[in-house]
């Protein structure tokens, strides 16, 4: 018989199969964990743009109207601003708009008044309002932001 033989033992190939599958395992549980973190963190991203838009829109919509309403869609997840520019008749609505997203749900709160019927006027009517978005897709993925739509004082709006 030979003194030297080569060769791995049964044992050898099972320690290497079993230090193998753990690495593999904990790799691929890493990288599907920061996969999903990705996928949130860019749906956050998303969800803080639209909401900057739908501000912007509404600001735009403060410092142009003379009086409007702000409604919450609840149903559809849309926001819906009824402009009253009629000089003669206050009350009747000449455009409305809505305020939407296809994959995602905006809803407000206006903390500093009691109406959502806004009335902006030249000494800086400010309206303070919490904006919630979320995911439509992912109730638990939303974002709230708290902002002013307000009037420059002394500007010529009208």
């Amino acid at each position: 018989m030979k003194e030297k033989q080569g060769g791995l033992t049964l044992v050898e190939v099972l320690a290497t199969l079993t230090i193998l599958s753990t690495v593999s395992v904990i790799i691929y549980s890493v990288f599907f964990q920061g996969l999903s973190f990705s996928h949130e963190a860019i749906s956050k991203n998303q969800m803080h743009q639209e909401t900057n838009l739908l501000i912007t829109n509404l600001k735009k919509i403060h410092t142009t109207a003379r009086r409007y309403d702000i409604l919450n869609t609840n149903s559809d997840c849309d926001i819906t601003v009824n402009i009253k520019d009629n000089p003669t008749d206050p009350n009747l609505v000449t455009r409305t708009e809505i305020l939407s997203h296809p994959n995602m749900c905006f809803n407000f709160e206006i903390t500093n008044s009691v109406s959502n019927t806004i009335i902006p006027n030249k000494t800086g009517h400010n309206v303070a309002i919490k904006l919630n978005t979320s995911d439509k897709n992912n109730k638990q993925n939303e974002i709230t932001i708290d902002t002013f739509l307000y009037r420059v004082k002394g500007a010529d709006y009208q």
